[in-house]
């Protein structure tokens, strides 16, 4: 069994010796591990931002065409007459009419949701400038690249004027939301017909008497709807997250077998001496946990200093940051066993070598 005695008298004030160097492996450890927290922020965003986008709408369920992908993808129209149903049953009903298209920004296309408006879009936040008054306004997410107040551009042939900006009305990092007036739009894309690509409800009323071809889908449904937009861009980020865990180890590995080489006559003075091999494991465990520490709680602080640095959404809550830290902790342990091998095969005769 190890003895405390020796990690107290020996690998502690050994620690003590080499904390610059340890404090440079730890910082090293941490910019890696504060990357893999921003991407993990990154692709917590996207759950963040389908919950704001279904918060602009409202809506505890919604009436979809039947088979469609979802209240805030589907393109399928319905009667907006369908909402009667539901107010007839108590419940507030408002009609979504969402129409995907392209702009151009200063020479550049950029893809839009055009959503038509009536203003009572219960989520809507007014960030900068006011909500649209008529025809030929438009209110575009702050999301839209290059798109500031007072700027015009064309849409489906008509002239716009952006009289306002809100913010959180985002389907992924590519398409935001340009709210126009609903009539404009639906002549514009449903050729003035009174339609809805979804109709939000709000209420416990028990929907009765829907035609056929519709369907009743939760708000659950409508938000795995959003995210699966961003479902590949997720698996991506969480492939490159295995690869940064498996770099911080290949990283601390490195520099703790390198530091083990050095420290080749320590080891065969301290087995001279008496200590036994599961002393120095155990010293060099504890130095790689601090090491480990180190880095945990560094690359939280780094990684928060980093967040504005980005563009997009980034959520980090604790839940997702936190974890950071003990898992950090288990990678340096693991890490030094390169340098724990080393040690337990040193020759005590190599003290007086």
């Amino acid at each position: 069994m190890p003895t405390w005695g020796f990690v107290w008298m020996v690998a502690w004030p050994d620690f003590r010796a080499r904390l610059q160097r340890f404090l440079v492996i730890g910082l090293g450890m941490a910019l890696v591990l504060a990357i893999t927290l921003l991407l993990s922020a990154f692709s917590e965003g996207f759950r963040l931002r389908s919950e704001r986008l279904l918060d602009v709408f409202g809506g505890d369920r919604y009436l979809v065409a039947a088979g469609s992908s979802g209240p805030m993808t589907s393109t399928t129209p319905l009667p907006a007459s369908l909402g009667d149903i539901a107010e007839t049953a108590g419940a507030v009903a408002r009609p979504v009419f969402l129409a995907p298209n392209a702009i151009l920004v200063d020479g550049q296309p950029a893809g839009v949701i055009v959503v038509g408006s009536d203003g009572d879009e219960p989520g809507l936040r007014v960030v900068e400038g006011r909500a649209i008054g008529g025809p030929g306004e438009a209110l575009a997410d702050v999301e839209v690249v290059e798109l500031a107040l007072g700027d015009r551009f064309t849409l489906a042939g008509q002239p716009f004027t952006v009289v306002g900006r809100t913010e959180h009305a985002t389907w992924d990092i590519a398409n935001a939301a340009l709210f126009v007036d609903r009539q404009q739009a639906l002549g514009l894309f449903a050729d003035g017909q009174d339609v809805a690509t979804a109709i939000a409800i709000e209420g416990e009323g028990e929907l009765s008497g829907l035609p056929e071809g519709v369907e009743v889908q939760p708000r659950e449904q409508a938000f795995d709807d959003v995210l699966s937009r961003t479902a590949d861009a997720k698996r991506s980020i969480d492939s490159f997250k295995v690869t940064l865990w498996a770099l911080a180890v290949v990283i601390v590995a490195a520099v703790l077998y390198l530091a083990a080489l050095e420290r080749v006559r320590d080891f065969a003075i301290f087995k001279a001496t008496g200590a036994k091999n599961a002393d120095l494991v155990l010293g060099l465990a504890l130095q790689a946990a601090f090491v480990g520490l180190i880095a945990g709680v560094s690359s939280v602080g780094l990684a928060h200093a980093m967040k504005p640095i980005y563009p997009g959404l980034l959520s980090l809550p604790v839940r997702v940051a936190w974890p950071v830290i003990p898992v950090a902790v288990v990678i340096a342990v693991l890490s030094s066993i390169a340098g724990v091998r080393r040690a337990i095969r040193v020759d005590p005769s190599q003290a007086f070598g």
